[in-house]
């Protein structure tokens, strides 16, 4: 009998998914992230929504951190890990009621967007937008398409957990509706392996 295994429900156990990430160069892409993109300062505090376990602490500043996933495994694995630098709450978008309003500098969302249908975008959004101060910045990284794209990169994308991967055009379209100001950047270079990333840098007005 043959057995088989799903790649995607591999990547739930949380120490699998670390590793395949460090593999594929995710632990570089996000390190590029933080480094180039949020620009985070030491003392902020920062909204990491669908945080995982917790990986991108490993290249933040001290900030007042508070990180959000669906996944009681990998909030298992951060709060073991990471306990010590921030506090985890495992927790979807669909109904997830923030009560700290208005006092984060900047809300993370990282490889979360190609996770969600168009709606559960938009809840996302809605706390993002809730949760930041008025001049905070809500910045998001994900898989995109692009005309003329690699084939390996494209490959990628379709075999990717998430089944959402957007055009540029559609991310912007849809995080429009919440932000005043959104601006896209196209990269292929943060990964190993070729992949097309999408990053967005928001604010309320």
């Amino acid at each position: 009998m043959k057995i088989k295994l799903d790649p995607r429900t591999i990547l739930s156990h949380p120490i699998i998914y670390t590793t395949y990430q460090k593999i594929v160069g995710g632990y570089r892409a996000r390190q590029l992230f933080v480094e180039n993109n949020v620009k985070i300062k030491p003392g902020q505090k920062i909204l990491d929504i669908g945080c995982g376990p917790g990986d991108i602490l490993e290249f933040l500043p001290d900030v007042d951190y508070l990180g959000i996933d669906l996944d009681a495994n990998y909030i298992e694995q951060a709060k073991k890990k990471y306990g010590n630098k921030g506090t985890f709450k495992c927790a979807g978008v669909d109904g997830l009621d923030l009560e700290e309003a208005n006092t984060f500098d900047i809300v993370i969302s990282a490889g979360v967007l190609h996770h969600l249908t168009d709606e559960q975008c938009f809840n996302l959004f809605k706390i993002a937008k809730k949760a930041l101060k008025p001049d905070g910045r809500f910045i998001s990284f994900d898989g995109c398409y692009i005309p003329n794209q690699n084939k390996i990169s494209e490959y990628f994308l379709k075999k990717d957990r998430g089944q959402f991967v957007r055009t540029q055009p559609e991310y912007e379209r849809l995080t429009k509706s919440y932000f005043a100001k959104v601006d896209s950047t196209i990269d292929e270079s943060y990964f190993f392996i070729p992949y097309t990333s999408i990053i967005m840098d928001c604010k309320k007005a």
